[in-house]
């Protein structure tokens, strides 16, 4: 292996798209998160002694009214103005037309995208020739994600995540950065986008039964952040969570600061599974739940009449980052290949694909803020809150805005031209244009994650 950082061994590399979870279904059912549940101090903006109690025993900790819904009042507003609203006729005061909307959407969506996939191509649909790609490779995540998972309707709409309006309101917001301080401690690194609103549609009764799908996010996240938009009942596919798993997942990870599986993590996450009772974040909008980022999480059971809309967020500290999480896809049959952390691509040199061929389609995971790997590579800490602050100072506005990850690399994502506000994205790219080939099936990914801290990598 080779080795790195700290004097660590690189890990295999992994694809970005992937999430930590195993095969065996989840055991228990989900209990509403209620206020009266709450520990003393959740109704105000700080960290009670009771809360940081609760967030180093669970992972967890919700703030009530957090922040005002007359803030976001117009972002819900633009929410029914788009196409996956406007296309299946749903109107807002008509509760029975929001029912699986799913049939009325297009089998290829491509709403919000420019023509610059490769540099000047649209992004291309599951059967159009890829002379970068398998036909078939996926693009990515598009601006409008339509899907059906485990029973609901999902609409996740990530283009809107980077629109500095909404960022503003929702990951970036004064009240949400100063309790990401009062719990990572700073500097806290402003975020750029967030994953965007995700909205679970309720389904027709005659439909499957609603289930859980616990999974951890495999990113460098140290925060996640959900945030209620709109009024979540018991059942409503409210953010469902399993208290404590992050403490359980933690010492079974390589390093302290990027997730890395070891043979011990499929069994804690089985335990997690069958034994640890999920709760469904329910509460009324502008309501926040921070969680430690390697929080065991799934989409909630929705068996309501109601719209699930919540956002969200990945928070960090700012730190030393290492390489951007890229994938790149097979050609002429051959398989997908992924970056590792020491920003190294290997093509296989005995397939059918040609290692040195740079004209092939690479992509990153970009619907979130933090895709870089984190530089230190060190082992787990004996105690995983080392260093986090958890209420120790006081915060003191210190957020910094560190540049974000594709403007450092120079690659679009904002809407330009002719593409609305809540679209775009970043498209495949060349190779060749964004790597060096040394040679043995070997491409290597420049690094800059750390020049604008005045370090050139």
């Amino acid at each position: 292996m080779n080795q790195s950082v700290n004097d660590r061994p690189t890990p295999p590399p992994v694809d970005p798209e992937d999430a930590f979870h195993t095969s065996t279904e989840a055991t228990l059912l989900p209990l509403p998160t209620t206020p009266d549940l709450d520990p003393p101090g959740a109704d105000r903006i700080g960290l009670s002694p009771a809360e940081v109690d609760q967030f180093r025993e669970f992972g967890y900790v919700i703030k009530r009214g957090l922040v005002p819904p007359a803030d976001f009042a117009a972002i819900i507003d633009f929410w029914w103005q788009q196409p996956p609203v406007v296309t299946t006729g749903a109107v807002r005061d008509d509760p029975g037309t929001w029912i699986s909307p799913r049939r009325y959407w297009p089998r290829d969506n491509r709403w919000g995208l420019e023509d610059n996939w490769m540099g000047s191509h649209p992004w291309p649909g599951p059967t159009d020739p890829r002379p970068g790609a398998n036909i078939g490779e996926r693009v990515g995540r598009l601006p409008f994600k339509l899907t059906r998972d485990r029973a609901n309707d999902v609409w996740r709409w990530h283009g809107i995540g980077h629109d500095p309006a909404f960022v503003e309101v929702s990951a970036a917001h004064p009240s949400v950065l100063h309790m990401v301080e009062l719990l990572l401690g700073g500097p806290v690194k402003r975020p750029r986008r967030s994953r965007g609103i995700y909205a679970l549609f309720p389904k027709d009764p005659s439909e499957p039964a609603s289930r859980l799908g616990p999974h951890m996010d495999d990113n460098p996240t140290e925060l996640l952040v959900s945030m209620i938009l709109e009024d979540i009942g018991s059942r409503e596919g409210g953010f469902t969570l399993y208290p404590g798993s992050a403490r359980a997942l933690y010492p079974t990870s390589a390093q302290a600061l990027n997730w890395v599986a070891t043979e011990r993590s499929p069994a804690a996450m089985d335990d997690i599974k069958a034994n640890v009772q999920p709760i469904e974040f329910t509460g009324k909008a502008g309501d926040v739940v921070f969680c430690h980022g390697w929080t065991v999480h799934s989409a909630g059971i929705h068996d309501g009449r109601r719209i699930r809309m919540a956002a969200f967020h990945d928070l960090n500290k700012v730190r030393r980052r290492g390489h951007l999480r890229w994938t790149a896809a097979g050609k002429h049959g051959g398989p997908r290949v992924n970056c590792d952390m020491d920003g190294i691509l290997t093509i296989p040199v005995d397939g059918v694909d040609d290692p040195a061929d740079g004209w092939r389609e690479v992509t990153q995971q970009w619907l979130v803020d933090s895709n870089e790997f984190v530089l230190d590579r060190s082992p787990p800490f004996d105690d995983m809150f080392k260093q986090w602050n958890l209420g120790r100072q006081e915060a003191a506005g210190h957020i910094v805005k560190e540049p974000a990850w594709w403007e450092k690399y120079n690659m679009p994502l904002l809407p330009a031209g002719s593409v609305p506000r809540g679209g775009g994205g970043v498209p495949a790219a060349p190779l060749t244009s964004v790597a060096t080939y040394e040679g043995d099936g070997r491409w290597r990914f420049p690094l800059k994650g750390n020049n604008w801290m005045g370090q050139v990598e």
